[in-house]
C-alpha cells in the first residue's frame, strides 16, 4: 500500500499519520521519505520489528542501525550527550546529520551495542510518525542503491513492507553526514554526506574561539 501523503488535505493527512503510528506500535514495517533518503521505519524498541528490517534488507546483524527521533530534545532519553554534541545538535538538527553517541540501555542491543547513531530528519512527516524511536536505515537491499523517491524502491523491498509513505523526492537526495562524538569531545568523520564535514569542524572551531 502506497500513501501519497502530499496529495491529502490536512484532515486526511492527520488521519493517515494516526493510522501509520498505530501500525508502527503494532510492529508493522513502514517505508517513509526523509530529508535524505527513503528509509525503513519500525519501532526501534521492538526487537521483533527490528529483526524484520535486517531480514528485508538482507543486512548483517553486526551492522547496527541508526534511529530517528521526533525532536532533538528527546536525544538524551536514548544517549549520553556531552557539551560538544549538544552544540552540534542545536546547530544542525533537524537536518541531514547522524550523530553517533554512547547509547543508553533503553536501546536494544540488536539496534546498536555501545554507540548509537541518532537522526532528527528535516522532514515533518517522518518526525510525526516518530512517537517512538524509529529505525533509520535506507529502504534497499544492503549494498544496493539507496532510493530518493518511491519509484527508486525495488519491487523486492516493496513487497516485504506493510505501507509506503510517499513524501515526494527527498529534499537533499543524498545520505546524511555521519559523525562520531567521543566522550572526550573529539569529533570523528564516519561518512561525508549532505553536510560537508569541514562545515561542522569550522562551526566547532568558531565556538571554541568565542
Amino acid at each position: 500500500m502506497i500513501i501519497k501523503i502530499n496529495e491529502m488535505n490536512e484532515k486526511e493527512k492527520m488521519e493517515a499519520i494516526k493510522k501509520i503510528q498505530k501500525m508502527i506500535l503494532e510492529g508493522k514495517v513502514v517505508i517513509c521519505g526523509t530529508d535524505t533518503l527513503y528509509g525503513i521505519c519500525v519501532n526501534a524498541l521492538d526487537e521483533n520489528a527490528v529483526k524484520k528490517v535486517y531480514k528485508i534488507k538482507k543486512r548483517d546483524f553486526g551492522k547496527y542501525i541508526s534511529i530517528s527521533l521526533k525532536d532533538k530534545e528527546e536525544i538524551e532519553k536514548y544517549a549520553y550527550v556531552n557539551d560538544v554534541a549538544r552544540k552540534i545538535i542545536d546547530k544542525f538538527m533537524p537536518g541531514p546529520i547522524t550523530i553517533i553517541l554512547k547509547k543508553k540501555d533503553v536501546i536494544p542491543d540488536i539496534v546498536a551495542k555501545d554507540y548509537i547513531g541518532i537522526r532528527v530528519p528535516d522532514n515533518d512527516v517522518v518526525r510525526e510518525l516518530a512517537i517512538v524511536p524509529l529505525t533509520s536505515t535506507s529502504a534497499n537491499i544492503s549494498g544496493e542503491k539507496s532510493p530518493t523517491s518511491v519509484d527508486e524502491i525495488s519491487e523486492e523491498i516493496k513487497k516485504n513492507v506493510d505501507v509506503i509513505v510517499d513524501t515526494g523526492k527527498c529534499k537533499y537526495s543524498k545520505p546524511s553526514t555521519i559523525i562520531k562524538i567521543c566522550e572526550s569531545g573529539k569529533i570523528e568523520l564516519v561518512r561525508e554526506g549532505a553536510i560537508p564535514f569541514k562545515e561542522i569542524v569550522k562551526y566547532c572551531q568558531i565556538l571554541s574561539n568565542e
